[in-house]
């Protein structure tokens, strides 16, 4: 019976983190979508994040060189759509889990639209899912 029940809990746990993931990933994605850096950058972990854009690696960079580097990035391309597709949590101490995002837009001087998948890795830190990845996938 003991088990039962901490079985439920840990069920009713992992439950609510996804909820609260999900959530975290939507906010995510509309404030890349809206190409609002200062949004974005807030959720970055504080350690530092892993960042792969087209053409451009960083194993491990402080949140304001990536904000920077994501700054530059979205300075190509005009907001667009962003629809989050999957989300999932992982598990893990800290658990970890990740979001995919397709992000449709455009760009000055290209006559058809873009789609770029997102790749977005949180970690429960303290109570709230921070960015610890971000890998951008043309």
């Amino acid at each position: 019976m003991i088990f039962v029940l901490f079985s439920l809990a840990a069920l009713l746990a992992g439950s609510a983190s996804q909820s609260v993931l999900e959530r975290e990933a939507a906010n995510f994605a509309e404030a890349w979508s809206e190409k609002e850096i200062g949004t974005i950058g807030e959720g970055f972990a504080e350690k530092g994040i892993r960042l792969h854009l087209p053409d451009e690696d960083h194993l491990l960079i402080r949140p304001r060189q990536a904000r920077a580097a994501v700054e530059a990035f979205l300075g190509r391309y005009r907001g667009g759509e962003a629809v989050v597709t999957r989300v999932s949590v992982a598990g893990g101490s800290p658990e970890k889990g990740f979001a995919e995002i397709l992000w449709r837009t455009s760009s000055p001087g290209l006559p058809d639209p873009v789609t770029f998948t997102l790749f977005v890795g949180f970690s429960l830190l303290n109570d709230r899912w921070t960015v610890t990845e971000i890998r951008v996938l043309f």
